[in-house]
């Protein structure tokens, strides 16, 4: 498998990735995932380094799967079918299909904020909470364990104070570019939308923006145990798990070029500006480029179609061999299915997978 795109520092694939279907147990279903906002995202997150960061330093990206206690609640059966067999291969396949720049030896996670309250001080790259972090620091529906991450960094309510509280870091996740948090919680998404899995990323490291932790969350209605399902159960997951690694529209004004330089002009918080009629953060037409097609309808008709093409260099690459076609700009990105899955010309109701 060919490497295509860079988000983040990450190196991803098109092709066979990108036509993974979402299924439902007996029947193929539109994809419903939606970027989070950024308030379920914490971005910049300082990792300790010590390696020096080199252009073409690709390796295998790792990923170490984190389950949920809920995962535990499930009947034997599912549980066996989630520990053993889906997780285990969509993780073994993507490992073997990623490459990354390798930010650092272990990943450890900031906390929330208590109220979602935190200070960015001048030069400084810590976050700190304003007042007090809170109780719980949630990737997802999933408690992310203590020891998963960093000490608390606040400032008090004068702000006389801004240093360290509580317990130090430990450890951290050690030998992992990347920490998947797989739960089994039926949350509202499950019964609105009808959905098998969904999953998003829920914290960017801060050399290259590329994600560290995401989640995973199956709903525990809607999964099948039937052998001859299995096939449609493990292509979800895996498309699922593609988005948590980068491919979602939320990360497209974050995606850098081969250098490591940001594709998208970044402001002085060190991110770009955010659209809120889209509800992510506006991608720059390096990344994201709309084009008009002619259409040949019936054979005596031409019609014009506005799309939108995916244009990074990799991936322009990548789709000009897959076709054999020189002349391609980019990728054509998905422009029905609904919201979530569309992606629609600036000032539409629109949203991207």
């Amino acid at each position: 498998m060919k490497m295509a795109a860079r988000s983040g520092g990450a190196l991803l694939t098109v092709g066979a990735l990108l036509v993974l279907t979402c299924q439902s147990p007996t029947s193929t279903i539109n994809c419903r995932h939606r970027a989070p906002g950024p308030e379920e995202v914490i971005y910049r997150v300082q990792q300790k380094s010590d390696h020096i960061w080199k252009r073409d330093a690709e390796q295998q990206l790792r990923v170490q799967i984190h389950y949920d206690p809920s995962i535990d609640h499930l009947v034997v059966v599912k549980r066996r079918l989630v520990k053993s067999k889906l997780f285990p291969q969509a993780i073994s396949y993507l490992q073997k299909t990623f490459q990354v720049r390798r930010p650092s030896s272990s990943i450890l996670l900031s906390r929330q904020c208590a109220n979602n309250q935190y200070l960015k001080k001048k030069s400084d790259p810590h976050r700190y909470c304003h007042g007090a972090c809170a109780q719980h620091t949630r990737c997802g529906p999933v408690i992310v364990p203590e020891d998963h991450l960093q000490q608390c960094m606040l400032c008090n309510n004068t702000e006389q104070y801004c240093g360290p509280s509580g317990p130090p870091d430990s450890g951290g996740i050690r030998n992992t570019d990347f920490v998947l948090y797989v739960s089994a919680i039926t949350t509202e998404r499950c019964s609105q939308e009808n959905i098998v899995a969904y999953a998003a990323y829920c914290q960017l490291e801060a050399e290259m923006d590329r994600p560290i932790a995401g989640y995973a969350n199956l709903c525990p209605s809607m999964m099948s145990t039937q052998p001859q399902e299995f096939a449609g159960m493990l292509s979800t997951v895996k498309h699922e798990i593609i988005h948590a690694l980068g491919f979602s529209a939320g990360l497209f004004a974050l995606y850098r070029d081969d250098n490591g330089d940001p594709l998208t002009p970044r402001y002085i918080n060190g991110l770009p500006l955010f659209n809120d009629s889209l509800g992510v953060y506006q991608w720059s037409d390096r990344v994201v480029r709309a084009v008009t097609r002619n259409w040949d309808v019936s054979g005596f008709k031409m019609v014009q179609h506005r799309v939108y093409l995916l244009v990074t260099p990799r991936v322009t690459d990548e789709v000009r061999r897959h076709f054999n076609c020189p002349i391609l700009e980019g990728m054509e990105l998905e422009n029905q299915g609904g919201m979530g899955t569309e992606l629609k010309p600036l000032g539409e109701e629109a949203a991207g997978e």
